[in-house]
């Protein structure tokens, strides 16, 4: 295989400068709306040098406990990613090892769960969760988000476990560890990158779920998603409040990515190369 040239090299580049300019505009955007001060926000032309200020990030957590909002959604995020991970892990290394006909039958079954549209499940789970003294807690959401988020984990996870030899686990056998210590010392290590992988796709959608949190929650366990849009009302859109709860909403999944990045490359790369 020839190595590409200047000129494909050079339009590679290109294209991952475009994509790149795509990604980040809309961050661009928001960030630089949060610091914008109030009279230059619908400026025409837009206003690219200006001084920033810090005016709606005051408004933003002087005149609301959007801190509180914020914290609601870290409990909720980490609470959801941490039980379908505990859950998830288990129930896929089960289907993994148990040889049977119908066991793809049975993670086909638990995916279809993922299938269900929210809209359709929101009104049984208010009912369920007013009648149990649920309603507005962390824990319904912790409950709801982790009966997407444990299906999303099964089959991931599965792949992962897939890809441990059963020699590892027989010779740990022989070495007198049981089922647990075995799964939890030699397997569960071996797969970690697939529960880095699974763990940024619970905690992001945790964190940037809407329907649910609007429905199932009021002023004690509101979340930061749908604090932000109650700064959009009928009788005026407070763009600035608006950008800069968006950007503080954007800052815990990046810093939770970072954190988990180097098992996130091994875990997608996983496979690649033989």
């Amino acid at each position: 295989m020839t190595r590409p040239g200047l000129q494909q090299k050079i339009l590679i580049y290109l294209l991952l400068a475009i994509v790149l300019i795509v990604f980040l505009t809309p961050i661009y955007l928001i960030a630089s709306s949060s610091v914008k001060p109030s009279p230059i926000m619908f400026q025409r032309p837009p206003a690219f040098f200006f001084t920033p200020t810090l005016e709606h990030y005051q408004d933003l957590f002087g005149m609301r406990p959007f801190g509180k909002f914020i914290l609601n959604s870290l409990i909720v995020a980490l609470g959801s990613t941490a039980f379908s991970l505990t859950i998830g892990s288990l129930a896929a290394y089960a289907i993994s090892r148990i040889r049977h006909k119908r066991m793809n039958d049975v993670a086909f079954w638990i995916l279809s769960m993922r299938m269900f549209p929210p809209i359709a499940v929101v009104v049984p789970y208010y009912i369920i969760f007013k009648a149990t003294g649920l309603l507005d807690t962390p824990f319904a959401l912790i409950i709801v988000y982790s009966t997407a988020n444990i299906p999303l984990t099964v089959w991931l996870m599965k792949g992962f476990f897939d890809e441990v030899p059963t020699a590892l686990e027989e010779a740990a056998a022989v070495d007198g560890y049981g089922l647990l210590a075995t799964f939890w010392r030699v397997t569960l290590p071996l797969a970690a990158p697939g529960l880095a992988v699974s763990a940024v796709f619970c905690f992001i959608f945790s964190w940037n779920e809407f329907l649910f949190a609007l429905m199932l929650t009021g002023s004690n366990a509101q979340t930061a998603t749908v604090a932000v849009m109650s700064f959009w009302s009928s009788d005026a859109v407070q763009w600035g409040r608006i950008m800069a709860g968006s950007f503080i909403i954007l800052i815990p999944g990046v810093i939770f990515v970072l954190t988990c990045q180097r098992w996130l490359v091994r875990g997608l790369t996983m496979g690649s190369v033989k």
